[in-house]
């Protein structure tokens, strides 16, 4: 049962998503709901980086693993002053390497 249902709502979610791209859907999206709908990739996206930093994996609740903060601030500053990816994935890669090191 499970798969069917698995199965059943990815349908679903490629015909909604294959709707916008092939030309099927010829209307527009309302102004309010277009203003709307540019928050969701940034609330997604921070769901998901808090979900990893403070969420342990082997149990489930929510813990504050130092390395782990520390990356994700010292990226946030990154991210902030520099604008750029590429220095953010740096800087927090390189930091949660050294402190993996040290610890």
């Amino acid at each position: 049962m499970i798969w069917i249902i698995m199965i059943v709502t990815g349908l679903l979610n490629f015909a909604m998503r294959i709707s916008m791209f092939s030309g099927l859907f010829q209307g527009t999206v309302a102004p309010s709901l277009r203003s709307v709908l540019r928050f969701v990739p940034i609330a997604v996206l921070s769901a998901v980086i808090a979900a990893a930093v403070f969420i342990d994996p082997a149990s489930g609740a929510v813990s504050v693993h130092f390395p782990k903060v520390l990356a994700a601030t010292l990226a946030a500053i990154v991210a902030w002053i520099t604008q750029s990816v590429l220095a953010t994935i740096a800087v927090g890669l390189s930091t949660i390497w050294i402190m993996g090191a040290l610890i």
